[in-house]
C-alpha cells in the first residue's frame, strides 16, 4: 500500500521537482528488494519486428544512473520468446534476460488500451521468486503511472489502482485530500451513501461523515476505526455505518491525504466476527481460500474464527458458532470431551511454543444433526500473551467409502481364493458341487444355495446339489427351461435378482403363509465360455431380504469358479477315460508284439533244431562245420527276439544288459574249452531299438565265434571286452576287443573274404556304419561306427 501512496504522490505533486519519478523508483527498488528499477517508454519498429525501450528514468542501488530527457534509445536484442506478446496483452513477465546476470521482472504501463511504457526490475539473484502480492501491487502502480503518462484522470486512476489491490473490490472505498475533500470514490462507496460519483467527488467529507469523525481526522496516526454513525440513505432515510481511516504521508512525512474504507454496521460486524483474534488480513485471506474447514479456538476451546469452508461443511454461519464451545460440533455418541480436554490439557502443560494434536478419525455433527466422519488437526500457538488454537477439519466421508469399497473387494477376492483352494486337489464332482453351495450360502449369509445343471435331453436346468435346503424340497424344485433362463440373462445380465411376488404373511391373520417356505433371492449363470452349463441360485427360508450389488458381484464370481470347477472335473473324467482306453490299446499292442517276438524265437529254435539234425546226418566235415555256423547264427537271432519279449519295453532294449546277455548266451551255445570272461561297458541309459539291436547281435555273433575258434586256440582262458560310447549326434562307436593270438599284419590291411567277415561288413553297412580291424597288444581290436538313420526311429538315448 505504501507503494501506491508513493505513486499517488507523483500525481498529486507532493514530491517536488524533476526528482519525483526518481524518488518513486528508489522507493520501489527498496520496497521490492532489487538492485535496479527502470521506467522506459515503448518504441515500436514494425519493419524490424522489434520493440525498443527509450529510458525515461533509472535508479540503481549504487546511485542514480540519471534521467536523460529525450533519452538514449536502447534496444533489447532480442526479448525472450513470448515476452513482447505477453507484455502487449497486459501480463507481467519475469525470468532470465540474455544481457542480464540476474532475474528480470517487466510490468507493462498502459494508457487506456495502448502500451506506453515498461517498469523493469532487475535482481542480482539469478532465480529470484516474485510473490503474487508484490506483482499485483506493481501492476496497480503501473496503472497510476499510466495515468501520469496520459496526463488526465490521475485522481481517479490513483483511487482505482488503490481499490484494485483491495482483496474485495466491493468494499466501499474513498480517498480524501489533506483538507478533507473527496478526491476519489469507488462505485460501492457511492452506493453506500446512495449518491452518484459526480455528486461525491469534490465535496467535503463532513457532508457524509459525522462531525465527531471529521474532527478526529487531523489527529489520526496510522489508522482509526470510527464509531458507528448515521449516514444518509435511500428515500431520505438513514442507516448506520462504520469506517476505517488511514493517513497517507508524502516523502517528507507530511500528511498528503486519507484513505477511508466504509461499510454498513451489520457488514462490519460480520467481518469483525470473522476476524476476532486474527487481525492479520493475510491469514484471513489464506484461511478463506483453503478447501478445508478452518476453526480458530481460544484457550477455553471457544470458537473465535470460522471460515467459509467451515460454513459449507457444518452448515453453521459464523454468527451461530463464534463464541460458543466447540463441543457442539462433535457427535453425541462420540466421547468428544476427550478431544477438547486433550486440547485444554496440552495448552495448560505448555508454557510456550506450539502444541500439535491430530485425530484422524472423529465423528462430527452438521447443522441439523447429520453425523459424518472427519479428520481433525489442532495446533495451539502462544501469541500476544494469549493462547489460540487452530483446527483444520477435513470431511473423510469419501475416503471412508473408498476404504469400505477396498475392504469389500478384498473380502470378495479372499472368499473366491478360499473357495478355489478348497476345489483344488481332485475333489469329486458331487463333493465339489456341495462345497460350492455351502461356500455360497455362508459367504452371502443366506439360508441355502442350489446348483442347477444343464440336462441335454430336455433342454432344462435341473437341480443337482444344494446346501441348507431339505432334500425333499430340493427334489420338488421344478427345472428351469434353458431358453427362458438365457433370455433372462440377456435381459438382466449374468447375475440378477429374482423378484418374489408371493406374500410372506397373510394380511388378515398376520400369520406366515402356508406352503413352500423356500423363496429364491438371486441367480447367477454358470457359463463355460458363452455356453450356459448351469445356474447358481441362493434361497431364503425365513425372512425376506435383498442382495446388494456387491453381493451380486460375489455371487457372479462364485458362479465363475463353479464353471471352471465343473469344466475341469468333466475334462479330467473325460481325459481319464481316454487315457484308460489308450492304455488298454497299448497293453494289447504290447502283448501282441511280445507274442510275435516269442513266436519268431520259437520258429528260429525250430530252424536251429532242423539245422542241427541235418549236421548230424552229414558226413562231410566241411559241410557239417558250415551247417553248425548257420545253426549258431539262427540261434543268435532267436536269442535277440527272446531278449525283446522278456524286456519291459518291446520297442527298445538296454544296450548293456542286452549285449552282456547275448555274449553269455553265445558262450553257452559254443561251449568253448577255455574259460572266457566278458566285460561290457556302455553309457548309462543307452537303449537300442529293435532294428539296431538285432543286426548288432548278429554282427557280435560273428566276432565272438571268430575269437573262440581262432583267438583262444591252445589257451585255458581268455577275455572279451565290448565298449559302446556315443561319438557324435546319431552315431555310436562300438569297440570289440579280445586278448587272443591277434590277427596277422596282412589281415588288418586286407581281411580275407570269408562268409563271417562278409556278414560283418554287410550288417555294419545296414546300420550305416564302418568296420576297422587292427592288432592289439595283445589280441585283436575291431572298431565299428554305426548310425541310427533318422535318429528317433532307430535308436534312443534315455
Amino acid at each position: 500500500m505504501e507503494l501506491l501512496d508513493s505513486a499517488a504522490a507523483i500525481v498529486s505533486g507532493t514530491v517536488a521537482g524533476g526528482a519525483r519519478v526518481y524518488v518513486f523508483l528508489q522507493r520501489l527498488g527498496k520496497a521490492v528488494g532489487v538492485g535496479r528499477v527502470c521506467l522506459a517508454g515503448v518504441e515500436y519498429r514494425p519493419k524490424a519486428g522489434e520493440v525498443r525501450l527509450r529510458i525515461l528514468c533509472e535508479w540503481t542501488a549504487g546511485g542514480i544512473a540519471g534521467k536523460e530527457e529525450g533519452g538514449q534509445s536502447v534496444a533489447y536484442q532480442p526479448l525472450p520468446p513470448g515476452w513482447a506478446k505477453r507484455l502487449m496483452a497486459g501480463f507481467p513477465v519475469h525470468g532470465r534476460f540474455p544481457a542480464s546476470p540476474g532475474s528480470v521482472l517487466m510490468v507493462p504501463v498502459f494508457c487506456g488500451s495502448e502500451l506506453r511504457g515498461i517498469l523493469e526490475f532487475r535482481s542480482r539473484v539469478a532465480r529470484r521468486g516474485w510473490r503474487r502480492s508484490d506483482v499485483g501491487t506493481l501492476k496497480a502502480v503501473a496503472g497510476i503511472l499510466g495515468s501520469v503518462m496520459a496526463g488526465s484522470g490521475a485522481p481517479h486512476a490513483v483511487g482505482a489502482c488503490s481499490c484494485a489491490v483491495v482483496d474485495d473490490p466491493t468494499v466501499p472505498f474513498c480517498r480524501l485530500s489533506p483538507d478533507g475533500a473527496i478526491a476519489y470514490a469507488s462505485d460501492s462507496f457511492c452506493a453506500l451513501f446512495y449518491r452518484a460519483r459526480d455528486d461525491v467527488i469534490g465535496i467535503s467529507v463532513s457532508a457524509l461523515f459525522s462531525p465527531e469523525i471529521v474532527k478526529k481526522l487531523p489527529n489520526v496516526v496510522g489508522f482509526m476505526v470510527t464509531p458507528e454513525f448515521r449516514a444518509p440513505g435511500a428515500d431520505d432515510g438513514e442507516h448506520c455505518c462504520r469506517s476505517v481511516c488511514r493517513t497517507l504521508l508524502d516523502d517528507r512525512g507530511a500528511v498528503c491525504g486519507y484513505r477511508v474504507f466504509g461499510c454498513k454496521s451489520t457488514e462490519f460486524k460480520q467481518q469483525e466476527v470473522r476476524s476476532v483474534g486474527t487481525d492479520d488480513r493475510m491469514f484471513t485471506l489464506l484461511a478463506e481460500a483453503v478447501y478445508d474447514a478452518v476453526v480458530v479456538l481460544d484457550r477455553s476451546a471457544r470458537i473465535t474464527y470460522w471460515n467459509r469452508a467451515a460454513e459449507d461443511l457444518f452448515g453453521y454461519t459464523a454468527d451461530e458458532v463464534v463464541g460458543h464451545d466447540a463441543g457442539q460440533l462433535f457427535s453425541p455418541e462420540h466421547v468428544h470431551l476427550l478431544y477438547l480436554e486433550s486440547f485444554k490439557h496440552a495448552v495448560a502443560a505448555a508454557a510456550e511454543g506450539v502444541v500439535r494434536l491430530r485425530f484422524p478419525d472423529v465423528s462430527l455433527v452438521r447443522k441439523g444433526g447429520a453425523v459424518f466422519p472427519a479428520a481433525l488437526s489442532i495446533a495451539a500457538v502462544l501469541t500476544r500473551g494469549a493462547w489460540f488454537g487452530i483446527g483444520v477439519v477435513r470431511d473423510t466421508t469419501a475416503e471412508k467409502i473408498r476404504e469400505q469399497a477396498i475392504l469389500t473387494e478384498a473380502e470378495r477376492i479372499g472368499t473366491l481364493l478360499r473357495i478355489a483352494a478348497r476345489l483344488n486337489g481332485g475333489v469329486p464332482f458331487d463333493a465339489a458341487l456341495d462345497l460350492l453351495c455351502e461356500e455360497t450360502a455362508r459367504a452371502l449369509r443366506v439360508s441355502g444355495a442350489v446348483i442347477y445343471l444343464y440336462d441335454l435331453p430336455g433342454d432344462l436346468l435341473a437341480p443337482a446339489r444344494s446346501f441348507g435346503v431339505p432334500e425333499e424340497v430340493r427334489k420338488s424344485l421344478p427345472p428351469i427351461p434353458q431358453a427362458l433362463y438365457e433370455r433372462e440373462v440377456e435381459r438382466q445380465g449374468s447375475a440378477f435378482v429374482i423378484p418374489d411376488k408371493r406374500p410372506w404373511t397373510d394380511v388378515a391373520s398376520g400369520k406366515k403363509m402356508p406352503g413352500n417356505p423356500l423363496r429364491p433371492l438371486a441367480s447367477a449363470a454358470i457359463l463355460h465360455g458363452r455356453t450356459l452349463i448351469g445356474a447358481l441360485n441362493v434361497m431364503t427360508l425365513d425372512t425376506p431380504r435383498s442382495l446388494s450389488p456387491e453381493e451380486l458381484t460375489l455371487l457372479k464370481g462364485i458362479a465363475d469358479l463353479a464353471a471352471l470347477a465343473i469344466a475341469d472335473i468333466r475334462f479330467s473324467a473325460e481325459r481319464a477315460g481316454h487315457e484308460h482306453q489308450l492304455q488298454a490299446l497299448l497293453d494289447e499292442k504290447t502283448a501282441l508284439l511280445k507274442e510275435v517276438h516269442h513266436r519268431v524265437k520259437n520258429n528260429m529254435q525250430v530252424i536251429a533244431s532242423l539245422l542241427s539234425l541235418q549236421g548230424r546226418l552229414t558226413e562231410n566235415a566241411v559241410a557239417r562245420a558250415c551247417i553248425r555256423e548257420s545253426e549258431n547264427r539262427v540261434k543268435s537271432l532267436a536269442l535277440a527276439h527272446e531278449n525283446f519279449y522278456r524286456s519291459e519295453s518291446i520297442a527298445a532294449v538296454d544296450a548293456g544288459d542286452y549285449l552282456l546277455r547275448l555274449v553269455n548266451d553265445l558262450l553257452r551255445l559254443y561251449a568253448p574249452p577255455v574259460h572266457v570272461s566278458v566285460d561290457v561297458e556302455t553309457e548309462k541309459g543307452l537303449v537300442l531299438p529293435g532294428d539296431v539291436a538285432i543286426p548288432l547281435g548278429l554282427l557280435l555273433n560273428e566276432l565272438v565265434s571268430n575269437s573262440l575258434r581262432h583267438g583262444f586256440a591252445g589257451r585255458s582262458e581268455g577275455v572279451i571286452a565290448i565298449r559302446i560310447v556315443r561319438a557324435t549326434n546319431r552315431r555310436l562307436t562300438i569297440e570289440y576287443r579280445d586278448d587272443g593270438a591277434g590277427i596277422p599284419g596282412e589281415f588288418a590291411a586286407r581281411p580275407p573274404a570269408t562268409l563271417g567277415l562278409q556278414l560283418v561288413r554287410i550288417l555294419a553297412a545296414q546300420l550305416e556304419g564302418t568296420v576297422t580291424f587292427r592288432r592289439g597288444e595283445p589280441g585283436t581290436i575291431v572298431e565299428i561306427t554305426i548310425g541310427d538313420g533318422t535318429g528317433e526311429g532307430r535308436m534312443n538315448h534315455g
